[in-house]
């Protein structure tokens, strides 16, 4: 027998039908009720909380529409025998996202169904995989970007269940998050790697547009660059002119293009050409001997987000982005 009980909440600004619903949601989200256990029957929730018959009943036929409970007559309600599920919408694919994925998924109860989404930054999809989502899942965990239809997106869902992640603008609202810092990690970051990088005759941050990198990074990126007395360029693409300059690429393509291009001109990185990429992965510890990395630990960050969702708590985490110095540098 389960020890779940209906708590109504009477001064919340969540109308009683809807709290009831999500009380239910949560609890199976949680593991708190498994696939097959009975819910209280409508008398017990009516001397527990005093809610009117036909609320209650109304709230558990919502549950039953939604797939999250089932009937049998002269029974009751019971758990259906669906898992619960989580929604994770992503920016974009890359190698470093499965390892998030995987982190998240380890992290959960047996019985939560993970599903992935990406929206590529683009609002209207955005939008559209969220709206139409709602109802159907337990919770949402969402890598934003900075649009400013975003905060309007995110008021039509459930707050207790919305979890941002790696970057939160404070104008969006109060949600739960797990998120990076931008600016003054990489400052130091970059300052950690100061005599590795002052080996060249310049460092080159390659961060189109294209990339929605926060504005943050490219503002630290100037500053170390006065600071230090360092020729310090930002670019979209690399340029014609390698040997003897740093790079610091936002995206794969770039870090790809680079090493090609070194091989090619029979140039040797970590001496005629720097490379530092952002967000770690398996296939940068190998390639070319190493890539030096400033990315924060994704496992970590998804430990946080499992818990944070596996409990039902609320959670503000930052796990700022480390250096990483390999062969590359």
């Amino acid at each position: 027998m389960n020890d779940f009980r209906v708590r109504i909440q009477s001064d919340s600004s969540v109308p009683k039908f809807q709290q009831l619903i999500d009380l239910v949601i949560d609890a199976v989200s949680a593991g708190q009720l498994s696939p097959g256990d009975i819910l209280p029957s409508v008398n017990h929730i009516f001397d527990d909380t005093g809610l009117a018959r036909g609320t209650i009943v109304k709230a558990l036929d919502e549950l039953k529409r939604r797939g999250i409970v089932e009937s049998v007559p002269n029974k009751g309600y019971f758990v259906a025998r669906t898992n619960p599920r989580v929604l994770l919408l992503l920016d974009t694919l890359r190698p470093f996202k499965q390892v998030i994925y995987d982190g998240i998924w380890e992290n959960l109860p047996d019985n939560v169904e993970l599903n992935m989404y990406f929206h590529h930054y683009n609002i209207r999809l955005m939008e559209e995989i969220l709206l139409g989502a709602a109802g159907r899942y337990s919770a949402f965990i969402i890598m934003g970007f900075e649009h400013p239809d975003i905060p309007a997106i995110l008021d039509k869902l459930d707050p207790n269940k919305v979890l941002i992640f790696d970057y939160l603008n404070p104008s969006w609202g109060d949600y739960s998050s797990v998120v990076q810092e931008f600016e003054d990690s990489l400052y130091k970051n970059l300052n950690t790697a100061i005599t590795l990088i002052q080996k060249y005759q310049s460092l080159i941050f390659v961060c189109p547009d294209s990339a929605n990198h926060p504005p943050e990074a490219k503002l630290a990126f100037k500053a170390f660059c006065k600071d230090h007395g360092i020729h310090g360029v930002i670019r979209d693409e690399p340029g014609n002119s390698i040997k003897g300059n740093a790079f610091m690429v936002v995206d794969d393509k770039h870090l790809i293009e680079l090493v090609k291009r070194t091989r090619e001109s029979g140039l040797k990185t970590g001496t005629d050409v720097g490379i530092i990429s952002f967000n770690d992965y398996p296939m940068k510890e190998v390639l070319e001997g190493g890539i030096t990395v400033i990315s924060p630990d994704f496992l970590e960050m998804a430990r946080q987000i499992a818990y944070g969702i596996k409990n039902r708590k609320k959670i503000s985490s930052l796990v700022p982005p480390q250096v990483i110095l390999r062969n590359s540098l």
